[in-house]
C-alpha cells in the first residue's frame, strides 16, 4: 500500500491540480493526504481532477479563507474508509484494508502557525488517537519545531 502526504500550498490553479494528479498516479497512491489546500470547498468534480478514478473517495477539512485545508483521498477498491472526525486542524479516518482484513487509522494534520493555537492543535491531535491495538499513521504539516536550532531563522 502506498500512502502519500504532501503540503501542496494551494490547489486553486488547474496546473497545480494536474501536477498533483500526475504525481499520485506515478507513485501508485492508494491513500493521499494533502495539506494547505487553500480551498473552502471541494466538489466531486474538482476532486476528480486530482484523484481521477483510482482515488475515488475523499473527505476534507475546508480552508479558512486562503489558509489551511486538508483532504484525504483513497482507493475504495483497496480500502473501506469510515469517516471518523473532522477537526479544525486534523482529519481522521478509519480504514479497513480489504486485502488483509486489518483496521487502521490515518490522521492528516495541518498545524497552526500562530503560537496561541499550538496547545489547541496538540489537544485535538491527542483526541485522534485510536485504541492501543489499532495501528495509527499520522502525517501532514505540523508547523512545529523540536528545538530552537530547527528554526530557519536560527
Amino acid at each position: 500500500m502506498n500512502i502519500i502526504t504532501w503540503n501542496v500550498r494551494g490547489l486553486r490553479r488547474p496546473a497545480k491540480r494536474f501536477l498533483v494528479r500526475n504525481f499520485l498516479n506515478l507513485h501508485f497512491a492508494d491513500v493521499c493526504c494533502l495539506q494547505e489546500l487553500k480551498l473552502e470547498a471541494i466538489s466531486q468534480s474538482l476532486w476528480g481532477e486530482i484523484g481521477e478514478t483510482k482515488l475515488d473517495q475523499f473527505a476534507f477539512v475546508p480552508a479558512e479563507g486562503s489558509a489551511g485545508g486538508i483532504i484525504m483521498g483513497w482507493n475504495s477498491g483497496v480500502l473501506n474508509g469510515s469517516f471518523s472526525k473532522i477537526g479544525f486542524f486534523c482529519l481522521r479516518m478509519d480504514f479497513y484494508s480489504k486485502g488483509d482484513n486489518r483496521l487502521w487509522r490515518c490522521t492528516s494534520v495541518y498545524g497552526p502557525n500562530a503560537r496561541a493555537s499550538k496547545q489547541a492543535f496538540w489537544e485535538e491531535l491527542r483526541e485522534c488517537a485510536p485504541t492501543p491495538a489499532t495501528p495509527w499513521i499520522i502525517c501532514g504539516d505540523f508547523n512545529a519545531i523540536f528545538e530552537v536550532g530547527d528554526k530557519s531563522s536560527g
